[in-house]
């Protein structure tokens, strides 16, 4: 019983590594550009355009509010 636990251990270890390596390997690769990246580049220009807003004047607001529904 006393060189179970080592053998287990390295059982154990091994299955660990083969587990992460395929987990790895069956992760699916993407090619061309993220479609997320459209969400945040319009999010980004939402973000700069309600900057823009609380600093710009008053007929400037308007338009940007109006803007925002696009």
């Amino acid at each position: 019983m006393s060189s179970f636990w080592p053998v287990f251990g390295i059982i154990a270890f091994i299955w660990m590594m083969t587990r992460h390596r395929r987990r790895h390997y069956a992760m699916p690769r993407r090619e061309g550009p993220d479609p997320r990246d459209e969400q945040i580049a319009r999010l980004t220009e939402r973000v700069r355009t309600l900057e823009r807003i609380i600093t710009d004047n008053d007929w400037q607001l308007r338009r940007d509010i109006d803007g925002l529904g696009r």
